[in-house]
């Protein structure tokens, strides 16, 4: 166990060396702008994966938590003039309160009705965000005008400083899902998932357990928002608090594996890049819908663990992965 162990975390530092050194090796923005706008979904994805993936609660409206961290970045920026950075400690108390709101008004309730209760609440933002259009600029959107590179107002000549941005985050979201998950209120959770009945009959308060995961879901994709929002420099209900994004974000991590560390990076990549190559081939026109549609099915049909599932032993089935390194045996 001690030599997997170690392994697995060789294996990780050698990716991040592979990653830090990558953008040495790219010539153009093109490529960098798509690795990063992979490695944003990963953030996302990896922020649903709490709630989602290790407690089992499929949310549709974290693209609410997104848009809160996003539109607290532009209009603090638009009305004080102040850094992104001043703006994250704000898109994280809000986006607490609105999960608390959301908690409270819905993990009464279970299964497909709970999913469905955020899809409204997740539209129900998106409209109030267009209302307010004294500070959001409804549906026309806001946007961040380049001036100079600027650190502090995160506006670069380049996408490659949000390639490290967006890894840095990646590294935070993995270790944060890593400790969540050892943790007294991870065990609790997971043990929700498997039968919040008989959690509750030894003692587990399951409304509260899930909701700090949907705090911390919500607070870490506020987070990644902010991010998201310098790096697009748009902003819109449409696009940012939209259905079409929750869908994205959650469709992201299931094909990469929820319930796991890695799932929603590898996830992040896969989906995202074809995507991309979707719209070059198809336009944009439902090409994105069609292809996250039917990763989708296939993943359900064909592989309920996602590609992760691809590296590790198939609980289901009890057959070896894919890909798979042999190890001999202690002692032989």
């Amino acid at each position: 166990m001690k030599k997997i162990l170690t392994g697995k975390y060789a294996a990780a530092g050698l990716l991040l060396v592979i990653a830090l050194l990558l953008p040495v090796f790219i010539k153009g923005n093109y490529m960098i702008s798509n690795l990063v706008n992979c490695m944003f979904f990963a953030c996302m994805a990896g922020c649903w994966n709490i709630i989602g993936g290790y407690g089992g609660q499929v949310s549709w409206c974290h693209a609410s938590f997104v848009a809160v961290g996003a539109y607290a970045n532009f209009i603090m920026n638009a009305e004080l003039g102040v850094s992104p950075f001043v703006s994250i400690p704000i898109g994280m108390a809000v986006s607490v309160f609105i999960a608390t709101v959301i908690g409270y008004s819905t993990f009464r309730l279970h299964g497909p009705y709970f999913s469905i209760a955020t899809i409204a609440c997740g539209e129900a933002i998106r409209v109030l965000i267009q209302y307010f259009d004294r500070f959001t600029k409804g549906a026309a959107g806001m946007y961040v005008t380049y001036r100079k590179p600027d650190f502090l107002a995160l506006t670069f000549a380049n996408d490659i400083p949000f390639y490290y941005i967006a890894l840095t985050l990646i590294c935070l979201i993995v270790l944060t899902a890593y400790f969540f998950t050892r943790s007294k209120t991870g065990y609790y959770l997971s043990a929700i998932k498997a039968d919040e009945t008989a959690a509750e009959s030894l003692g587990i308060e399951t409304f509260q357990v899930k909701l700090k995961a949907f705090q911390l879901s919500a607070m870490m994709s506020a987070v990644t928002g902010c991010f998201y929002a310098s790096y697009l420099t748009y902003i819109a209900p449409v696009s940012t608090a939209s259905f079409d994004l929750s869908m994205k974000i959650g469709v992201v991590a299931i094909v990469g594996g929820v319930a796991s560390l890695w799932g929603p990076v590898i996830g992040g990549f896969v989906v995202i890049l074809l995507i991309e190559v979707t719209s070059v081939f198809f336009g944009s026109a439902g090409g994105s819908q069609m292809v996250y549609g039917i990763l989708l099915m296939l993943v359900i049909i064909f592989k309920p663990e996602g590609i992760i599932g691809f590296f590790r032993k198939d609980s289901m089935s009890g057959k070896k992965p894919l890909f798979s390194i042999k190890r001999k045996k202690e002692g032989a």
